[in-house]
């Protein structure tokens, strides 16, 4: 049905746009990985949907850009390890983004009332997502994401992905609002309560069954163990002997802060010329990191540990320690009987310019036989934080008595596209070493638990600064140790390891490819309009002209 009621204010207060504006803001800010108030993601969204296209405010569009600029600042500002200015640019390009699926919204809405209007809302905020992740960022800003601990409605990933969780979170707040818009004017809601209700309630009894029922029988029970050993010392050996000051790091400083940019820069004159005699704390520093982790290691193996994962990049070497480190790991696991994943970050010496790759971030898996079975290079170095080569982007996978299994290393884990070898090799368990820091954990491990949903596979993720976490196809946290708090960063527990076939991975991103169908059809009939009632105007204009000609 065809209406112009919408394009007009409802009879609220401008106090009330007001507060629709600060409170979906606040929600949006409480979403950040800083705190994660999963509830505000069914609240938010539908706040500033009703401020953007009812709020009888003078230069309303305005205020929505600065408050919601002001947002993306304070959510991203010590979660995306960005300077300064790069964070202002990607959030002004978050706000431009954001504003046109707002504008596209309210050019339909504010000419058309059927229930219908209310899918173009969450079908362009998944184009959105589905084009952040997969180029520009990963699975980062997903609101999906924030759902981690509904674990019924998780289980949708292994249907659509991420986006099929979004969609529904979207789509709630543009129902609410065509209700609320309905409602004022005493007009039926009860097929569009029905629809949205239906389609929900299918998701949750989709969720429940997939959750509650174990769909294999030959999982392996297999013992296995993470360690982290903090590497904060060797940090601070390194300022001492490039400063000749003490620092003491505080483990959950943030990662922007001008302290650790300071205590950061000492690490060049190490990189460059890493020499015993003028570093011998650093030196120091490194072989007490290497001997606990292997001491560490050796408590794991005794425990009974099967599999042992270090965190990602733990091992810091230079490049002359590299092999005999190596070595080191294959003596280990053959002395120990146990399959052995080194995560190391391994740099080369000489002079550093601003577009220099000198580390080496990989894993280095090793077999009971000690043997080298494989070397991985981290498929997805963080942008603008990380110069280390990337590697393949081949996800590798190994036979092994405890089933196929594939390393990856922390962000590689943010790209969804490149995890979904793991359900094209049916991957058993996901080794995925990892380091956080303090403003993006836990959140940030519970992100991993999407990619064992829908490749259907147990994940392990190995955490330093952050929760070391190993959950099953379903989502459901089988062991998790927390790197904040007290004693060894060591953690073992027997962990059914084993493959499910998903829909997702048969099916792919056919669910967001939709989406955009639907979005890009539907503007194209916006313009299709406005062009055709512009012609259709010229023309009345024409003929009343000519009526007035024929008249005179």
């Amino acid at each position: 049905m065809k209406t112009n009621a919408s394009s007009t204010a409802l009879p609220v207060s401008t106090l009330f746009y007001a507060i629709s504006l600060l409170a979906g803001a606040l929600a949006t800010v409480l979403l950040s990985p800083k705190w994660v108030v999963p509830v505000m993601a069914w609240v938010g969204p539908g706040l500033l949907l009703f401020y953007f296209r009812h709020a009888a405010l003078r230069y309303k569009i305005s205020w929505f850009c600065l408050v919601m600029l002001v947002v993306q600042m304070i959510s991203a500002y010590d979660v995306a390890p960005f300077p300064l200015p790069v964070l202002a640019i990607t959030s002004v390009i978050e706000l431009l983004k954001m504003l046109l699926i707002y504008s596209v919204d309210r050019a339909v809405t504010k000419r058309y009332s059927h229930f219908i209007t209310t899918l173009v809302f969450p079908a362009a905020y998944v184009s959105k997502e589905f084009f952040d992740v997969s180029y520009a960022g990963g699975a980062w800003w997903s609101i999906a994401n924030t759902q981690y601990a509904f674990h019924w409605l998780a289980q949708l990933s292994s249907v659509t992905g991420l986006t099929g969780i979004s969609f529904l979170i979207y789509w709630f707040a543009s129902t609410v609002v065509w209700i609320v818009e309905r409602r004022s004017k005493q007009m039926p809601v009860k097929l569009g309560v029905a629809v949205y209700a239906g389609v929900f309630i299918a998701a949750m009894l989709f969720g429940i069954s997939r959750y509650t029922i174990a769909a294999t029988a030959d999982n392996k029970n297999v013992p296995i163990a993470g360690v982290t050993v903090p590497s904060f010392e060797v940090l601070q050996s390194i300022y001492k002997d490039v400063t000749g000051k003490e620092v003491v790091i505080d483990p959950k400083i943030s990662i922007s802060s001008p302290e650790l940019q300071q205590i950061n820069a000492a690490y060049v004159p190490f990189i460059e010329h890493p020499d015993a005699a003028r570093f011998p704390n650093s030196f120091r520093a490194i072989a007490k990191l290497h001997d606990s982790l292997f001491t560490l290691s050796k408590k794991a193996a005794d425990a009974g540990a099967k599999i042992i994962v270090w965190s990602e990049g733990n091992a810091v070497a230079t490049r002359a320690m590299d092999n005999s480190l190596i070595m080191r790991g294959e003596n280990f696991a053959a002395g120990n009987k146990v399959y052995l994943l080194m995560a190391m970050a391994v740099f080369d010496s000489g002079k550093i310019v601003p577009a220099t790759n000198f580390l080496e971030n990989k894993t280095v898996f090793i077999g009971p036989d000690g043997k080298l079975l494989n070397v991985f290079h981290k498929n997805h170095p963080v942008p603008f934080a990380e110069h280390s080569t990337p590697g393949d982007g081949i996800v590798p996978v190994i036979n092994t008595p405890y089933g196929k299994i594939s390393p990856s290393i922390c962000y590689d884990a943010d790209i969804p596209s490149g995890m979904k070898q793991l359900a094209q090799n049916k991957t058993d368990l996901l080794l995925l070493p990892s380091g956080d820091w303090y403003a993006i954990a836990p959140y940030h491990s519970y992100m991993a638990i999407f990619r064992g949903i829908e490749n259907g596979c147990t994940v392990v993720r190995q955490a330093s600064g952050g929760l070391s976490l190993s959950t099953d196809y379903r989502g459901k946290t089988l062991a998790q140790f927390d790197f904040y708090g007290n004693g060894e960063k060591t953690w073992n527990a027997s962990i059914p390891v084993g493959h499910v076939a998903t829909v997702y991975a048969q099916i792919g991103d056919v669910f967001p490819y939709a989406c955009i169908v639907f979005v890009l059809a539907t503007i194209l009939f916006i313009i299709t309009k406005a062009v055709a009632n512009f012609i259709k105007g010229k023309s009345a204009n024409k003929k009343t002209g000519d009526d007035v000609l024929a008249m005179e």
